[in-house]
């Protein structure tokens, strides 16, 4: 279990560095602020990135905890903890690549937002994310635990032929 936190911790903030701060400021300063739409395909280009950034991030740290435990399942809780770091630390800074209105807060707070629908759809979406994350992990998983079992077989044939001919 260790080494699913470690590594979902690690690869959850190498994501975030890479995936919020790198690609997200990167974008600002070639293609500037502004909505990311079909006359802007370079915010765009960037944010799609990012995703794919972060779905290799959880395949990475569950293929790292894998080769660490010999165990796929704990690739799954790895995936998820990387998922948990980044959303805190996404949480805590987000760089925003349009700037925010102050009448569009206005405007949903004069239409009445529901705010149990908003809470259900906050844990909703996080819920999803979260399997996402899980899937991701545990498919990374896999061969990290395949590959090190057959690492740790070879070490294991390799030695005890050597000791045999000694």
């Amino acid at each position: 279990m260790r080494a699913a936190l470690k590594w979902g911790v690690l690869t959850g903030a190498g994501a975030y560095i890479v995936a919020q701060l790198v690609l997200t400021l990167g974008a600002i300063l070639i293609f500037g602020a502004g909505p990311g739409d079909l006359n802007h395909p370079g915010i765009l280009l960037s944010g799609c990135l990012g995703i794919f950034f972060i779905l290799f991030a959880f395949s990475a740290a569950g293929y790292f905890t894998g080769r660490d435990t010999l165990k796929a399942k704990l690739g799954a809780v790895a995936g998820m903890l990387a998922f948990v770091a980044y959303a805190i630390l996404a949480f805590i800074y987000t760089p925003q690549t349009a700037p925010a209105t102050p009448a569009s807060a206005t405007t949903a707070s004069a239409h009445g937002t529901n705010q149990t629908a908003v809470v259900s759809a906050f844990i909703v979406s996080s819920l999803i994310i979260l399997g996402i994350a899980a899937l991701m992990g545990w498919l990374g998983g896999r061969p990290g635990a395949t590959n090190a079992r057959k690492r740790l077989e070879l070490t294991a044939s390799k030695g005890g032929t050597e000791s045999a001919g000694d």
